[in-house]
């Protein structure tokens, strides 16, 4: 549905966006992540065709981003819905359904569905200037949706809300994705947040795309060798553990778990297993942890020279 090749940007001195290659699958959820100033709302401007590649290509379903073509195809809110404050909800919908292109009547019938669809339509003759940010965040979502976009591009989409409205905006945009097979681009920095909702990643540092992937190929690549243990005396294991060859990690969490990295998972558990049995403890947990979205960026960005 998105693939860039090459894509730059530059501001005068500043190379905001750096030959990047990028490829979102159609149907996908992907994540766009990246600290702040890596060039992520700049090549989101890019692919919605307000700015221009200063070199490269990209497209949208084959389509050159920016095109007439290009952009039928794309529903887009970005971090800050700009609104018309003195429109109400329904006018405002109504309003851009008509400079997308709907007749009249599809517009009225597309904006009561979307009103319905993200429970605002007691408030459709309020004002969007008096809305809550919770609020906000859903007009901009419906305004994304109101063409029948095949892609929807979604800037911090979760930014300021309390857990119910970003509850509210993930079980959404899942739905959309389910029921309707939407591809969605998504720019967040709430990363556990985001990875209950996307399949997909590109992450991009200063300009450039350090990875990029479906979320199992991405965590396959990043194997962290790292378990967790809990047992009826944690400081006795782990002073028992620290003394062996393999262990490269160990501590106590704030709960009192041990974690601990190490590099023979067989030799690990048989010794855990000899000192539950030696000592009369008991064993509570003993688990592999799974990487997380978060240790991805870190791990990332240390092998792309942020720290």
């Amino acid at each position: 549905m998105i693939e860039t090749k090459g894509v730059t940007k530059v501001f005068g001195n500043l190379v905001a966006v750096d030959n990047l290659d990028m490829k979102v699958k159609k149907g996908a959820i992907q994540g766009f992540v990246g600290p702040n100033g890596a060039g992520k709302t700049t090549t989101i401007k890019m692919l919605v065709g307000s700015l221009r590649c200063t070199s490269g290509v990209a497209f949208i379903n084959g389509f050159p981003a920016g095109s007439k073509e290009a952009r039928k195809l794309i529903g887009y809110s970005p971090e800050r819905p700009p609104f018309y404050s003195d429109m109400t909800a329904e006018d405002y919908l109504i309003y851009m359904a008509r400079l997308s292109g709907l007749k009249s009547d599809e517009a009225g019938n597309r904006t009561a569905d979307l009103l319905d669809w993200l429970e605002l339509t007691e408030f459709s003759d309020s004002k969007v200037g008096g809305f809550s940010a919770g609020m906000k965040q859903r007009m901009g979502l419906a305004q994304a949706l109101v063409n029948h976009p095949e892609l929807i591009i979604l800037d911090e989409p979760t930014a300021n809300l309390d857990p119910t409205g970003r509850m509210l905006i993930i079980d959404k945009l899942k739905e959309l994705n389910n029921e309707h097979n939407m591809t969605i681009l998504i720019s967040s920095h709430i990363l556990p947040e985001l990875e209950q909702l996307i399949n997909a990643v590109t992450l991009i540092h200063k300009g450039k795309s350090v990875i990029e992937g479906s979320m199992d190929q991405v965590k396959d690549g990043f194997k962290q060798d790292r378990y967790r243990i809990n047992t009826s005396d944690n400081q006795k294991v782990i002073g028992l553990l620290k003394a062996k060859s393999y262990t490269q990690e160990i501590w106590l969490d704030k709960n009192g778990h041990i974690h601990i990295t190490c590099g023979d998972a067989e030799a690990l558990q048989n010794d855990c297993m000899d000192i539950i049995a030696k000592h009369k403890l008991r064993l509570r947990t003993f688990d592999e942890e799974m990487i997380r979205l978060d240790d991805i960026y870190s791990q990332s960005l240390e092998i792309g020279g942020e720290q």
